[in-house]
């Protein structure tokens, strides 16, 4: 049995029909479903901890002399998903952002924070979005049909975590490489995170679990730097025996602003 909030966000979907078409109909109705209904199903989700990000960038900023080092986890991201780069910020769209925050405590000290898309149960993008070009997949994963996107930007404005970009430029100017097993954005849409789609598709036809580039990469600079364990753990929320769901189920995990009632799937401990 569905909320009242839910078969409302549904019966509009529905009402739409008679001006979207038939796929612009099924996407907006898969953005109004709740992808935990089925717990056989995996639901793809993300732990961070934020005292081993802190300790990792500390360590970056030490060692380059640069206040605000792009970290590996990030540049991984860039490659593996052709995520251009520009020397001024303002034009630069970045899927994994390091944020520099601080309490208002007396005495308390800066953490490093990752942010990226947090791929809500129920995201505001998907709902405002006028073409439906943003949809949710029944695994979770929040994704954009750059081909629908017009550039609105109504989708930058619903999301609470700043977790999206407008691509002003060319994406192609700010790269040295393409991936091509990733698709290749134009200006004038909006781009961000997708926890490596391509990867996890392939992973779940291997029968394995799925590593985005940014998890691969922070596992690897873990080793290096002599952690016990990685700062990102990626996996299915709906499998209690998976790495994501124990520590969900018995740690102080925490999402970003959750009175919003967005129930993002990217969690944070320590934080």
């Amino acid at each position: 049995m569905i909320s009242r909030r839910r078969f409302l966000i549904i019966a509009g979907s529905a009402t739409g029909a008679v001006l979207l078409g038939s796929s612009q109909l099924e996407k907006a109705l898969a953005s109004a479903r709740s992808e935990s209904s089925d717990p056989s199903k995996p639901l793809w989700g993300m732990i961070v901890d934020v005292d081993q990000c802190t300790e990792c960038m500390n360590q970056l900023v030490a060692e380059t002399g640069n206040p605000d080092p792009k970290p590996e986890c990030a540049l991984a991201c860039d490659r593996e998903n052709n995520v251009p780069e520009f020397r001024e910020k303002k034009w630069d769209p970045q899927w994994f952002k390091m944020l520099k925050v601080r309490s208002n405590l007396e005495g308390s000290e800066y953490l490093w924070v990752p942010l990226l898309c947090n791929h809500c149960r129920h995201a505001p993008c998907a709902q405002v979005c006028p073409t439906k070009a943003t949809f949710v997949r029944e695994d979770g994963i929040i994704m954009i049909d750059y081909h629908r996107c017009i550039g609105c930007r109504y989708c930058m404005i619903a999301c609470p975590y700043n977790a999206r970009n407008f691509n002003f430029k060319e994406p192609l100017d700010g790269l040295t490489e393409i991936n091509p097993e990733t698709d290749r954005r134009g200006h004038g849409v909006v781009e961000k995170c997708h926890f490596c789609v391509h990867r996890v598709d392939r992973a779940v036809k291997e029968g394995v679990n799925p590593t985005p580039a940014c998890v691969e990469a922070c596992q690897k600079e873990a080793e290096k730097r002599g952690f016990e364990k990685s700062a990102l753990i990626f996996g299915n929320i709906n499998d209690p025996n998976s790495e994501i769901g124990k520590i969900i189920r018995t740690s102080k995990a925490k999402q970003l602003r959750p009175s919003l009632g967005t129930e993002p799937k990217v969690y944070y401990v320590n934080l």
